[in-house]
């Protein structure tokens, strides 16, 4: 007994969840989702491995959470969106390529270069810009590039705060010669939207965004 303090062994073994205690819920429901986890974690490492084509799809982990320093977020949402995002760009011939703890520098890079052709961008943000580690990446940005990128063909997902700054040009439609341009609808979006996209391959933002466009052309007529 001596090996665990009091108070955690107690939680462990004799505290009850209704009939069950806590042990029961880690053999019977958490050993089990992390079984089926690995598993396919180790799928999509294989798949992403086996994938010959060299486009890539970029993935843009801002360490900007609550400060410039928030190192820890990139590794949970690697974590939770690997086997997912893996699998599904996998899918559409593209490898997936973690950037961690992103900063502008990393944006533009990705920007420039011509094997990435599908970006996802993780962090705040709003519709006309990304908030990276060090810096924010905005539509004027973008602007200040032209010429020396070319539009990717691909698909842009931006898991940020959606809302509108100054232009009903989103920044991805800058960057994406499609509109395969994905973003949430409304002026928020939380970490329950990222866990969804992040288990579901983009389902979530995906039907945001098409019903944004919708309500979009609604207005118009």
């Amino acid at each position: 007994m001596a090996v665990f303090p009091l108070n955690i062994h107690s939680l462990i073994f004799k505290k009850k969840f209704g009939k069950l205690g806590l042990k029961h819920i880690i053999k019977y429901m958490l050993l089990p989702v992390f079984s089926v986890y690995l598993v396919v974690t180790v799928v999509a490492f294989l798949s992403n491995l086996w994938t010959k084509d060299d486009r890539f799809a970029a993935i843009l982990l801002s360490a900007h959470a609550i400060t410039d320093h928030d190192h820890w977020a990139p590794p949970i949402a690697f974590i939770g969106s690997y086997p997912a995002w893996t699998l599904y760009f996998n899918a559409r011939g593209l490898r997936t390529d973690y950037i961690f703890s992103a900063t502008k520098e990393d944006f533009m890079r990705v920007l420039q270069d011509d094997k990435f052709q599908s970006i996802v961008l993780v962090g705040h943000g709003s519709y006309n810009c990304w908030r990276a580690t060090d810096a924010l990446v905005t539509n004027n940005d973008i602007h200040r590039m032209a010429g020396r990128f070319r539009e990717k063909k691909g698909e842009w997902f931006q898991l940020s705060c959606p809302e509108r700054d100054y232009t009903e040009i989103h920044l991805g439609e800058l960057v994406m010669n499609s509109e395969n341009v994905y973003y949430y609808q409304g002026d928020t979006a939380g970490n329950v939207d990222f866990v969804i996209d992040a288990l579901t391959a983009f389902t979530h933002i995906k039907a945001d965004t098409r019903a944004s466009r919708k309500t979009a052309n609604r207005r118009r007529r």
